[in-house]
């Protein structure tokens, strides 16, 4: 799985003619204001990346705002569980006799050996019964974040929200999001991660070229550019498009009940089965907030 896959969505999406949701000319933006069918106060959708170097990392007034007008916090997850990090740590193992070496050929393997402790500083044998997700989630922050501590949009919205006492809750559980992943063939996986060996620099460029829309706030763009990731292409509807599907009613239940500030992965705002779209799909009106 790519660079995009970990920080812009958690997602890989189709190859196919990229189209913005916003579209038609309207004005792009990461923070997006929902009204209408019967609401009697806005909510809001806000694009993360997910981890960024703190230079690169700022929320803008709007956002802050906005979140300070609402009454609850949504991300994708609950990162506020107390026993979040125990349960990722035990998802993320495979049972005893499980080789993460043995999904490739000794000479793949070897290559990805070397590779890892010369580029990444990382002994891949100390992590054999990881999962591939998680091996390729460690190699995206030692290769593509080039900082010694990267900034969580989660952490820090997470940070504002407690500040005012506000509830946090999740569109998902970890437990399902993990299943998504576990639902891909690990050997599919491994040809992944072997492929993002061959693409470091590659991808490192559509890093800096994904960056660059994200400051900008251009969904269209980065909706563009995660169509390139067509390494997992074959996945899409598991990955992208059916949990866009499953958190639309949970975002119109949570709408009605009080105003909430949705933060997800800036990849599954934009495109015809974006959150955007879906919700304009059942008759919300979605407009973009200029900062």
């Amino acid at each position: 799985m790519r660079i995009l896959v970990f920080l812009l969505l958690g997602t890989g999406i189709l190859q196919a003619q990229a189209q913005s949701s916003a579209g038609n000319g309207e004005r792009s933006s990461l923070l997006w204001k929902v009204s209408g069918k019967g609401l009697q106060q806005p909510s809001y959708l806000y694009g993360t990346m997910h981890l960024l170097c703190e230079d690169d990392f700022g929320f803008p007034a709007t956002v802050t705002s906005a979140l300070k007008g609402s009454r609850q916090l949504f991300l994708e997850i609950n990162m506020d569980d107390s026993l979040i990090i125990g349960k990722m740590q035990e998802l993320m193992l495979m049972p005893e006799g499980y080789s993460f070496k043995q999904l490739f050929t000794p000479g793949d393997y070897e290559q990805l050996h070397r590779f890892c402790q010369t580029t990444a500083g990382i002994d891949i044998s100390m992590l054999d019964r990881l999962k591939p997700m998680a091996i390729t989630s460690v190699l995206t922050l030692k290769l593509f974040l080039l900082c010694q501590a990267p900034v969580s949009a989660e952490d820090e919205l997470m940070k504002l929200a407690k500040a005012e006492h506000k509830p946090i809750r999740g569109l998902e559980r970890l437990e399902d999001q993990v299943a998504i992943f576990d639902s891909i063939p690990d050997k599919e996986e491994a040809a992944m991660l072997m492929d993002m060996l061959q693409h470091v620099e590659e991808d490192r460029a559509k890093f800096r070229d994904m960056l660059a829309a994200f400051r900008q706030q251009d969904i269209g763009k980065l909706y563009t550019l995660t169509l390139s990731a067509t390494d997992i292409a074959p996945f899409r509807d598991i990955i992208v498009d059916r949990r866009n599907a499953e958190w639309i009613p949970i975002i119109a239940q949570e709408m009605q009940v009080a105003p909430t500030f949705f933060a997800f992965g800036a990849g599954h705002l934009g495109g015809p089965k974006g959150v955007i779209a879906l919700l304009r799909e059942k008759g919300y009106s979605v407009e973009a907030v200029s900062n």
